[in-house]
């Protein structure tokens, strides 16, 4: 109780402070596409028109399961009301510090009390609460934080059974309909568990088929609007095009006709051709640039791990990248971890980074960087050889 009332405090007061500094709620709903779709829900256009200015239009520009939240909440308290907003954060915050709770039993099960006590207490910290990245509090970030967690401290104890591995495929389908980029996570983890638990592959077609029971609807209902197969978003070439196309800026340009400065071609093509138009475009450019290309893509694996910067945000990243080199060195089998981190942000590599996409993976780094001190602390307190072999020859008689 008393890291979930720390970690609900830290969160809400910071929350509050920014809140205070920006009037109205502009800082949370603008360019926030799963709140325009969540206010086309609640005002009877089904779930559509992702950007503002843009004719009404079914979309799968964004997982359906947050919008479906947002949209309760707009239903409750109001479509773009402060009301709206100071719930939507509230959410995330509760969010925030029931991960934190959790983080301190994963860490207990996967690495010892010290590591969970540790991991707990760090997550504390209200990392992503900075004024340039409070945007994460309506979107889906700490939620799928919060159920990546739950995976880590559930799915190692109901896997003895058929109905354990289907009802893992389950929630590894759900977690991706709140976040697909925890897609390459789910698929390392789950493989990891059939791996160490030498489950036949019965089992884990059990799991598989789990996860396309839990995709299949929204995949179906994007079939019947679309005509194509679409099984979580289409939105791939718009976010290809926005880290690779000519006259780009940096590792990313907003410019041109992204459809939330720029809508005019959206509107004109409609959602998929638009999407398929960038992708082509994205393509061509990395064809004819390959060097180009790869360079952007180191330079974003950099960004990844350091954006939005600050000295403790980086250090934290280093820590969780050692814990899992030291875990893995420690015991073969804990491979996984590393795997996961490396795993993760290639979609962002190849695409562009923003702030907030590493914020679902956070509990792994946080729990890695807890495991990488609570080792480190250990061998210093640990006496050196020189003082346990002197230890271990007899006293001379005085």
């Amino acid at each position: 109780m008393v890291i979930f009332g720390t970690a609900f405090l830290t969160r809400l007061a910071t929350a509050a402070f920014i809140l205070s500094r920006y009037p109205g709620t502009q800082l949370l709903f603008a360019a926030n596409e799963p709140s325009h779709i969540a206010a086309a829900l609640v005002s009877g256009l089904g779930f559509s028109s992702p950007y503002d200015n843009v004719p009404t239009a079914a979309t799968a520009q964004q997982p359906p399961l947050y919008p479906l939240i947002l949209a309760g909440v707009f239903k409750a308290f109001g479509i773009y009301t402060v009301q709206s907003a100071w719930v939507a954060v509230v959410i995330n915050v509760l969010a925030g510090a029931v991960t934190a709770v959790l983080l301190y039993y994963v860490g207990r099960l996967h690495f010892g009390e010290a590591v969970g006590i540790s991991a707990g207490w760090l997550w504390v910290i209200p990392w992503m609460y900075r004024i340039r990245t409070f945007v994460v509090s309506l979107t889906n970030a700490y939620l799928a934080a919060l159920g990546l967690t739950v995976l880590f401290l559930w799915a190692p104890s109901t896997l003895e059974t058929d109905w354990g591995w289907f009802g893992l495929g389950v929630y590894s389908g759900l977690l991706v309909l709140l976040q697909p980029s925890l897609l390459s996570i789910v698929l390392v983890y789950g493989g990891w568990l059939a791996w160490s638990k030498k489950s036949v592959s019965r089992r884990v077609g059990i799991a598989i088929l789990g996860l396309v029971l839990a995709l299949l609807p929204w995949t179906v209902r994007n079939y019947m609007t679309f005509g194509r197969f679409v099984p979580v978003r289409d939105n791939l070439g718009l976010e290809l095009w926005l880290g690779n196309r000519p006259g780009m800026q940096g590792t990313v340009d907003y410019s041109g006709d992204f459809p939330d400065r720029s809508p005019s071609n959206y509107a004109r093509l409609g959602e998929l051709p638009f999407m398929d138009e960038k992708f082509a475009e994205a393509r061509q450019f990395i064809v004819g640039d390959p060097r180009g290309f790869a360079s952007r893509v180191l330079r974003r694996m950099v960004e990844f791990w350091y954006r939005p910067y600050s000295l403790p945000w980086l250090v934290v990243g280093v820590l969780g990248w050692l814990g899992a080199v030291l875990a893995m060195w420690k015991d073969r089998s804990r491979w996984v971890w590393l795997l996961m981190l490396g795993a993760f942000p290639w979609i962002y590599c190849v695409t562009h980074n923003f702030p907030t996409y590493r914020h679902p993976i956070e509990p792994v780094v946080i729990l890695l960087a807890a495991y990488a001190v609570v080792r480190v602390c250990s061998r210093r307190s640990e006496p050196g050889e020189h003082e346990l072999s002197s230890a271990k020859q007899p006293q001379k008689a005085v």
